[in-house]
């Protein structure tokens, strides 16, 4: 496999401005380089308006790169006119962090399987489909697929308008603040089973998301922007060792990597800075045995 079949995105000197030439002209991003491997997992992080959501756009079509900024997504030009960009989305999944905008259908089984249904799939299958994604994330099938989209709560469209993407069996998954509006037990138990499918899948994921501790349970290396540029790369662990860089962009660590760095303040030393709840209960036990 060459270095081009290696990458799902290969992004170089990427600008993006909306409104252009207009009072309301508004620049979103501001030469954004970058580079994401199949079947990693990263993380996109920042303040309100850096460009997360612009910039993950760029990713399935919803937005072209201009000159002189290049994006290549599957050894695909995206700036390429003849780009097949119905194939490319039912390749890469993108789950917005307004869930009601890719609802449409009035029953929830007919919006999860409309997709499936542009793709020709017999009604067997698209069944079987339905029910997988609904099960995976955390919908009762026999339940919820003959209830009205409109009649969930914010976290149960967030739910649907995730299978609905999930149905068509992605090679990347985006997730756009997905999991906001969804209760924190909920939201565990579904970036769990995720992480599972994912990982027997050997899909991409990139997440979008102001959550920390979400973030590093899940992604293997993270991308910060700020003011529309990227200004820092490096693993969950390398970032959350300095939560005084991170404060600088308006960001935090995460709760359990906070509560250590302050035990270091006041003298009590660990082993390590933790980043999940997990490896904060492994190093509490080892000293606890030592």
């Amino acid at each position: 496999m060459d270095e081009r079949q290696r990458l799902f995105a290969q992004v170089n000197d990427l600008h993006h401005t909306y409104l252009r030439g207009t009072p309301l002209e508004t620049v979103a991003l501001r030469g954004v380089s970058m580079q994401i491997r199949t079947g990693e997992a990263v993380g996109i992080i920042g303040r309100t308006g850096a460009g997360k959501s612009t910039l993950i756009q760029h990713f399935n079509g919803l937005l072209r790169p201009r000159q002189p900024g290049r994006v290549i997504i599957e050894g695909q030009d995206m700036s390429d006119p003849t780009l097949d960009v119905r194939a490319l989305r039912q390749r890469v999944g993108l789950v917005f962090q307004r869930p009601e905008q890719q609802l449409f259908e009035r029953l929830v089984g007919d919006d999860i399987a409309f997709g499936l249904k542009q793709l020709g799939l017999p009604a067997d299958e698209r069944r079987a489909r339905v029910r997988w994604a609904m099960e995976l994330v955390g919908l009762d099938f026999d339940r919820f697929r003959n209830r009205f989209t409109f009649s969930l709560s914010g976290g149960e469209m967030r739910r649907v308008a995730l299978a609905g993407v999930l149905a068509l069996r992605p090679r990347v998954l985006i997730l756009d603040e997905a999991t906001s509006g969804i209760d924190p037990r909920g939201r565990r138990e579904l970036l769990t089973h995720i992480a599972e499918w994912r990982q027997q899948s050997e899909v991409t994921l990139i997440i979008v998301s102001t959550n920390m501790d979400e973030i590093a349970e899940l992604v293997e290396r993270i991308y910060v922007l700020d003011d529309g540029r990227v200004v820092l790369c490096g693993t969950p662990r390398q970032l959350f060792a300095d939560p005084v860089v991170l404060r600088q962009y308006g960001l935090k660590v995460p709760q359990v990597s906070a509560l250590v760095h302050r035990l270091s303040e006041l003298g009590v030393t660990m082993p390590r800075v933790p980043i999940t709840i997990a490896e904060a209960a492994d190093d509490v036990w080892t000293i606890l045995n030592s």
